[in-house]
């Protein structure tokens, strides 16, 4: 039974690792077709893309909360490491395992703040500037990125050996 959840769990990972790589990769294009246009219409044609510095914006903060769970994936994120030599080499299992346990509850609990921070923008009917559509579907990225960041962390510490290998343990 622990081999079916290793496996579909390895496999959720990847599927969330392939699909916010294509997303915030198309988010990056965004950013750069728009401001690459304006600055093309603006140049050529005197006269700027209406609303593009602000769709460039808000793609770019797209990509950046899915810049975050994919360092996650990748175990490229900033972390603290002042506790890493703490304890002796024997631990080290245990601490991995809690510290993505610990890292999954912190994210949950951002999580639920990035969802009341979306819903008071959508209550008070927040809208981007110059283009006038509503704000929160664009903002459900925030509360998106901080619960694949959970999940992975707690996939982490129930199979360790998904979680791919840090920067500096290469």
């Amino acid at each position: 039974m622990r081999a079916i959840g290793h496996t579909a769990a390895r496999r959720l990972l990847t599927v969330l690792e392939t699909v916010e790589g294509y997303a915030a990769t198309l988010a990056y294009a965004g950013v750069a077709a728009l401001l690459i246009g304006d600055v093309i219409a603006r140049e050529v044609f005197a006269s700027p893309i209406l609303g593009s510095q602000s769709l460039a914006v808000l793609a770019a903060i797209v990509a950046g909360f899915l810049g975050l769970s994919l360092a996650t994936s990748s175990g490229s994120h900033l972390r603290p490491e002042f506790l890493d030599r703490a304890l002796p080499p024997r631990f080290d299992p245990f601490v991995s395992r809690a510290s993505d346990l610990i890292a999954a509850v912190f994210y949950v609990a951002i999580a639920v703040f990035a969802l009341r921070f979306v819903d008071q923008s959508r209550v008070a009917g927040d809208r981007a500037a110059v283009l006038y559509f509503q704000l929160w579907p664009i903002q459900l990225v925030i509360p998106y990125a901080f619960i694949s960041s959970a999940l992975r962390h707690m996939t982490y510490a129930l199979y360790p050996d998904l979680k791919h290998a840090r920067k500096g343990d290469i």
